[in-house]
């Protein structure tokens, strides 16, 4: 009877010291999901730092809480062997045990770390690379603590739908003040202190425009897999609500960026959607919900159409492609298709027809797999030969060639930067120039030749930021994580669908890093969800595990 109660005991403040662990991962999700994205200080004047320091001071609270609970279950455990006569012999069995259930992407993550920490020991500027005071200010202090919360969030955070909430209402709050922007009306007054040619350049609470998209292009993708597993009218009024103002935030940031993540995240959407009818259905629900975000933009704009005060509207009319898209022919074309398919799915699944939906869909992918791949292919091979000028049969072949104004001038900075890369010498091919060194690295070949009005702290490309700071090393991790993410993702969706939104969002995110850059909103709101994503695969396997020892 003493041992048993002794054992209840050792059992029960095992369970305490977790909960407070469970405590604590949820209060610190709250904090980044809901209030992060609407934290600011002195509005638009150093918003990064701002936001840097609310997330070093949330995580560094996280770390030093979680490292003091498992200290304390350690001793605790500890003296538990000691005075039971444990046999330490079993100790290496069981670390032997720990390190083979380590999953792939959690490796990918360790190798991400270590070149972190080698970049930063043979950067060309250690202190700043530890410190990151300059640029992007994503420096190695910053990046070991998203680490920290990734792997910490994965193994203690019990994920709910009360997620979700926190998400919808922060968000949706941010996606309002977006839209009163848009209109002319800065109500938290962020544009009083700025120049005139700087409105509408930074919006709402994040800041930069390109910021926005990126977090828009994060964001967006997970509500829609919400609303797609959604199954009552009220959560999809909910999620379908969300979606539209989303929708419509991401035309009122006038940029052309976020079409990439969002459109991204409708491709994954319809390859998990190619199933059966009502998996095709729900699709054609989301791009319903999109269709309608455009209309009421229409609407908008008409009756603004002489509001000198919403001048981001007037600008809108100047972004060719976002003014196609809500052109009404082309809206009348969508509304066509969109009842048409709807029309013909349901009349298939009230006569029972059986639709080759995953043949469809291995075609489908492999055609635009193919496309996209002799493109890319293309793509390297012109643009790695110099300044060749190709003639006659095979002239067409200069459209590819990058251009210097590409992307409003991305290209210019895509060319230098690799071609620096290429020029370093192996030892920083590998181990990159240095944590938050790129505009050191930037200039370092050829300024001479960089003819620019500011200066450059930033590829604008996800990838060959990662590749230049952190070298091929820091590369393979980082890519490593998220592909290995997005595809475990993925697996799980077949048994547990909401997982799909790892995939999505991963893709979504992927897509819009070719055009855009890292900052100090973006990667720690990006790992928190890959943390989130993480613990919830924990929790699945959990679950799977205690139904099989059910059985």
């Amino acid at each position: 009877m003493k041992k048993k109660a002794k054992k209840n005991g050792n059992l029960h403040c095992r369970g305490i010291i977790y909960e407070f662990q469970k405590g604590v991962s949820g209060i610190f999700v709250i904090l980044m999901l809901g209030f992060f994205p609407l934290y600011f200080q002195d509005a638009y004047f150093n918003i990064s730092d701002a936001k840097k320091s609310f997330f070093m001071i949330c995580a560094c609270g996280l770390v030093v809480l979680t490292l003091l609970l498992v200290c304390i279950e350690k001793i605790w455990n500890l003296r538990r062997k000691i005075l039971s006569g444990h046999d330490f012999s079993a100790v290496a069995k069981d670390c032997r045990h720990y390190f083979s259930g380590i999953s792939f992407s959690s490796w990918c993550a360790v190798i991400f770390l270590l070149a972190i920490f080698l970049s930063t020991v043979f950067s060309i500027d250690p202190m700043e690379s530890f410190l990151g005071t300059d640029g992007r200010k994503l420096g190695t202090g910053l990046f070991l603590l998203c680490l920290c919360v990734y792997f910490i969030l994965g193994r203690y955070l019990q994920p709910g739908i009360w997620m979700a909430w926190v998400v919808l209402i922060g968000n949706s709050i941010l996606f309002v003040i977006l839209i009163f922007q848009f209109l002319g009306k800065d109500i938290f007054h962020m544009w009083d202190e700025l120049v005139s040619n700087q409105y509408g350049m930074f919006l709402t609470t994040i800041g930069n425009v390109n910021a926005c998209a990126s977090y828009f292009s994060m964001i967006l993708p997970v509500g829609m897999v919400l609303y797609y597993c959604s199954e009552t009218i009220f959560s999809k009024a909910i999620y379908g609500i969300f979606l539209v103002l989303g929708f419509y935030s991401s035309y009122a940031t006038n940029t052309d960026s976020w079409i990439l993540g969002i459109g991204v995240a409708f491709l994954v959407m319809l390859w998990f959607s190619l199933y059966d009818h009502q998996s095709i259905k729900k699709f054609f629900e989301l791009c319903g919900l999109f269709w309608l975000s455009s209309v009421v933009l229409k609407f908008t704009i008409f009756i603004n159409r002489d509001n000198i005060d919403a001048f981001m509207i007037q600008r809108f009319r100047w972004l060719r492609l976002q003014s196609l898209m809500i052109y009404r022919y082309t809206l009348l074309v969508e509304a066509v298709l969109l009842i048409l398919c709807v029309y013909l799915v349901t009349i298939a699944e009230k006569k029972k027809l059986e639709v080759p939906y995953q043949k469809i869909r291995r075609i489908f992918f492999l055609l635009l797999a193919s496309v996209v791949g002799i493109v890319v292919c293309l793509f390297m091979f012109v643009n790695f030969s110099g300044d060749k000028l190709w003639e006659g049969s095979l002239q067409w072949l200069n459209y590819l060639k990058l251009q210097n104004e590409f992307g409003s001038g991305r290209g210019i900075l895509w060319k230098h930067t690799m071609w620096v890369w290429l020029q370093l010498p192996f030892l920083q091919k590998f181990l990159g120039y240095g944590v938050n060194c790129f505009h050191q690295f930037y200039y370092s070949l050829g300024a001479e030749f960089v003819q620019e009005t500011v200066r450059t702290v930033d590829p604008h490309n996800e990838l060959l930021y990662f590749l230049s700071i952190t070298g091929i090393l820091g590369f393979i991790g980082y890519t490593g994580l998220l592909v290995s993410t997005a595809v475990s993702a993925g697996k799980m969706s077949r048994r547990y669908p909401v997982m799909m939104m790892g995939t999505v969002m991963i893709c979504s995110y992927l897509a819009r890093g070719m055009v855009n850059s890292p900052t100090t909103f973006i990667i720690p709101t990006f790992f928190i969800y890959l943390g989130i994503l993480k613990s919830m695969e924990r929790h699945y396997k959990e679950k799977d595990l205690e139904i099989e020892k059910g059985v």
